[in-house]
């Protein structure tokens, strides 16, 4: 952030200064408490595989063994135990020291996951996931804990971080390059001026990062997400993979029970098992194919295709979902951390016929780039330097956000809000105008709210200094 001074020197400068730290301010002031919130949940939910290990360490952590029993066995064993539940899927170990990890839940709807040993056959214990830390933790950090309202609310917050970078990288773009209060902070001063270096520089040096970070999750957001993907239909640069647009079938018989919604097995999947959050977004928005309809659930042909996951290679990450109605497939949704390792492959549970098989090759660029995001913002791609770096980006964003809070407070006049004032003259800069316009087209709902900012700019009878965007 330039100083007072410096903008001073240059009355056209001064008229573009405080009309974009305007925007700037207020921005930041409406972000930062939720910002804050969303950054510290998503440093925690960086180590949620090691956290997750240690909580239920009772339960997963086990003696290997040998040679671990056919799926089908466990799968009767967990029914043997829990009659008149229903299986939603199953976790495979990541290592051969873990239970397997089997979703089940009642008709009435409560979940539980039971954690068998595949070697001895014996439940080691259950859980309830929607009250596992992790679970919360990325239920908060995905909506607040205020489900479709909430997880709108996140969207807001990341997209007006945007904004907030944008203007806060022209409020430090310095007309004097110099390295003390450009590059490095000057410890040596006291009060406002050493908050602004606390806040400004850090920033500058994280904003890439952060501006990542909030790219690589907007996928996932409510609004954006969906309304991206769709895009995928008319552009097959963009299309989720091939067969975006035509669904696989079984055969005929699958028409019968067949959901009119393509996705609708996706969507209850995820409402009834929050594990299944971890499906790729590249899967999350294809159409799943749908069964023939006829025969025996079972697992034992799905286990047979294990071997076409490339485990040796990338690891663990497989996870097992069961038809959800007549006309469903079984889904092996492989997701190791390096995201060229993601295979989906569905099978009908009838014949235990491949009716889809969708690997990296099959995405397209767009989808590889989402899939690459996702597993870099998660920290998974390039292993513990990867959750390290992601680490440090949220430790020094909550740190930049406390010194501005506090640089804030100690300038702001006493029992005032301390918003900075526009004089006659000040105006936007044409170049932070157009890109603020263009934040507002990507990203509509940062559009929307935008609105009542120049209409109150207007409502005042003075457009140009009400909004200090004109």
């Amino acid at each position: 952030m330039a100083s007072a001074a410096t903008a001073a020197d240059d009355p056209a400068v001064a008229h573009g200064y405080r009309s974009v730290w305007r925007w700037h301010f207020y921005a930041a002031l409406w972000t930062a408490p939720l910002l804050i919130v969303l950054t510290l949940t998503g440093a925690l939910y960086l180590f949620d595989r090691e956290f997750d290990g240690w909580w239920n360490r009772d339960i997963q952590t086990i003696a290997a063994g040998a040679t671990p029993m056919p799926l089908a066995r466990q799968e009767a064993i967990v029914k043997g135990a829990y009659p008149g539940w229903e299986i939603n899927r199953v976790r495979l170990p990541r290592e051969p020291d873990e239970a397997s990890v089997w979703n089940i839940r009642t008709a009435q709807g409560t979940v539980r996951d039971v954690y068998l040993d595949p070697y001895r056959g014996r439940v080691t214990g259950t859980a309830d996931p929607s009250v596992q830390p992790m679970n919360v933790v990325r239920d908060l950090h995905g909506t607040l804990l205020g489900g479709d309202i909430g997880s709108h609310v996140v969207e807001l917050v990341a997209c007006w971080t945007l904004v907030m970078m944008a203007t806060g990288i022209w409020l430090w773009w310095p007309r004097k390059w110099k390295v003390k209060g450009v590059l490095v902070p000057r410890l040596a001063t006291r009060g406002r001026r050493l908050w602004c270096d606390l806040h400004a520089i850090p920033s500058i040096f994280n904003a890439v990062f952060v501006i990542l970070l909030v790219l690589t999750g907007l996928p996932w957001s409510a609004f954006w997400g969906p309304q991206f993907a769709k895009i995928g239909e008319v552009i097959p640069f963009v299309a989720a993979s091939p067969n975006f647009k035509a669904p696989p079938k079984a055969d005929a018989g699958a028409e019968n029970g067949g959901a009119t919604d393509p996705h609708a097995a996706h969507k209850a999947m995820t409402a009834a098992d929050p594990d299944s959050a971890k499906i790729p977004w590249t899967i999350k928005h294809i159409h799943q194919p749908r069964g023939s309809g006829h025969g025996v659930v079972g697992i034992s042909d799905s286990e047979a295709l294990l071997p076409k996951l490339d485990r040796a290679r990338f690891g663990g990450g497989v996870r097992i979902f069961y038809p959800k109605d007549r006309g469903g497939v079984f889904m092996i949704s492989y997701v190791p951390d390096k995201a060229e390792g993601q295979r989906t492959i569905y099978v009908d549970p009838s014949s235990g016929r491949i009716i889809g098989n969708i690997g990296w090759s099959d995405y397209s660029p767009t989808a590889k780039a989402v899939e690459w995001g996702v597993m870099t913002h998660m920290g998974r791609q390039y292993g513990f330097p990867n959750q390290i770096a992601n680490l440090a980006v949220c430790l020094t964003l909550v740190a930049s956000i406390v010194a501005g809070l506090t640089l804030w407070w100690k300038r702001r006049p006493q029992g005032r809000l301390g918003d900075p004032q526009l004089k006659a003259g000040d105006r936007m800069p044409d170049g932070m105008k157009a890109l603020i316009c263009a934040l507002a087209i990507l990203f509509p709902l940062v559009g929307a709210t935008m609105v009542p900012v120049l209409i109150l700019g207007i409502s005042r009878g003075s457009f140009r200094r009400g909004s200090g965007i004109a």
